[in-house]
């Protein structure tokens, strides 16, 4: 048998304001059970770093709920069941729930106690409900972390556009929690992140990934990138960190000298993106006509 859809009702635990009507952290509760023919099931929470859930939240624009896939930004460990995310407005001319998002109404809703729908999956061999994931296997075009017993042994250059943080907010938070697989005898896996915004109030968990580079010198290190303005005493790459230019030949060119500053032996990592797709074709470009080749390229763009 197959398992069947289901969505439950969320509340709207938290809406934090990073960058007003620009960023909002959103976090849904999902009740302990999910009630079918009258029977109480229970929700386990399974989702592995990397993944999205999907939801139906409330559309500005069209005035009706949609379905909308978003990715987690925490790990189930400690808040099973409570799903964070990082949402933007996109300013996409069809632009809907990232717009309401960010609105007072959202805020209405959430005062309200009004919920948000969530899918589930209701297992008929395990008698329990799964919250939904987008991806359950690695490839290409998700960010689903490798396996344990895998992802401890790699070295990560991680690329995130504004909240194309989030699902590298998952590993982080994940890998912390596994002291990031660090042994007697194994030194662990190892993450640098990219993570690039306008400005320096657009930065997410800026300070809580100051502190995690701090406690874990020898498996992460944090970079954030600023594109439109700084501070003056900004230590960090300012600009952008692979530049599309015209070259002599007419033709475009792609310089990744500012991401090679960072990381010069790109040859040694496993290189990881989330932001827009021409973002992600231009490091593609640049990559190619570089010469470098990192030891794999996973990428999920929008």
């Amino acid at each position: 048998m197959t398992p069947k859809d289901i969505f439950v009702p969320a509340s709207i635990t938290q809406l934090k304001t990073i960058d007003p009507e620009e960023i909002r952290v959103v976090e849904l509760s999902l009740p302990e059970d999910c009630q079918i023919d009258g029977k109480p099931y229970p929700i386990k929470d399974k989702m592995w770093p990397g993944t999205a859930f999907l939801s139906k939240p409330f559309g500005s624009r069209t005035q009706k709920f949609r379905r909308r896939m978003y990715t987690r930004s925490n790990f189930p460990s400690n808040h099973p069941g409570v799903l964070e995310t990082v949402v933007n407005h996109t300013h996409a001319e069809k632009a809907d729930t990232s717009i309401w998002w960010q609105t007072p109404e959202a805020q209405a809703y959430q005062s309200s106690g009004n919920k948000i729908d969530v899918l589930v999956r209701f297992n008929p061999e395990t008698f329990e409900c799964e919250i939904f994931e987008n991806a359950l296997h690695c490839d290409p075009h998700n960010l689903r972390l490798e396996a344990d017993g895998e992802w401890q042994t790699m070295k990560y250059l991680a690329i995130a556009l504004s909240t194309g943080i989030t699902p590298f907010l998952s590993y982080l938070r994940y890998m912390k929690e596994m002291n990031f697989g660090k042994s007697n005898s194994k030194t662990g896996a190892h993450l640098t992140l990219i993570a690039s915004a306008k400005r320096f109030e657009q930065l997410i968990a800026h300070e809580e990934l100051l502190c995690l580079e701090k406690d874990y010198k020898q498996n992460f290190r944090y970079h954030p990138v600023l594109t439109r303005k700084w501070p003056e005493d900004w230590k960090f790459t300012k600009g952008r960190v692979v530049k599309a230019q015209q070259g002599i030949d007419g033709h475009e060119q792609y310089d990744i000298e500012p991401m090679k500053r960072i990381i010069p032996d790109l040859k040694n990592y496993h290189l990881r993106f989330c932001g827009g797709k021409i973002a992600r074709d231009h490091i593609e470009q640049g990559l190619k006509q570089a010469g470098e080749s990192p030891l794999s390229f996973r990428a999920e763009v929008w």
